[in-house]
């Protein structure tokens, strides 16, 4: 019904909930991200890479929002279709894991937030090597989480 024309839409309502969010409207940003996502997996189907970015980007307006219990169920949903899609070691699923962290990292739950960090540097890790400065953000990220915890 879609085919071309449904993910070039698809894409201009993600492009416009970017818009928004920049300028720190998350609630039309909200509404630009759910349309394009429900045409995304209309035409893309559940499991594909423009899916996981959809609710990664809802994850981060609910993470911006204050609302970290949908903003974890997005970020989740975001990973899960990562981890399926490319693979459990994989820098997208590293940037899931990362971002999930910060959700628990705000909520105080200092021991999830540093497990996931641990997930994400793991696979920066392995992908990228010792040097390379994702990695070195990993361990700033965890330096960071105990920092918080005193």
């Amino acid at each position: 019904m879609f085919g071309c024309e449904g993910e070039r839409v698809a894409a201009s309502y993600n492009n416009i909930g970017a818009v928004y969010f920049a300028q720190g409207d998350y609630k039309n940003a909200l509404l630009q991200y759910q349309k394009s996502l429900k045409i995304e997996i209309r035409v893309l189907g559940c499991d594909s890479s423009e899916v996981a970015t959809l609710y990664n980007n809802i994850g981060a307006v609910y993470e911006k929002q204050g609302d970290n219990e949908n903003a974890l169920k997005q970020y989740h949903k975001s990973l899960e279709i990562k981890i399926r899609v490319f693979g459990c070691k994989s820098p997208d699923v590293a940037m899931s894991y990362n971002n999930i962290a910060g959700v628990y990292k705000s909520q105080g739950d200092y021991e999830n937030a540093l497990r996931q960090h641990q997930n994400s540097l793991d696979i920066k890790f392995r992908v990228y090597g010792q040097e390379h400065p994702l990695v070195a953000s990993s361990y700033h990220n965890i330096g960071n989480v105990h920092h918080e915890q005193g």
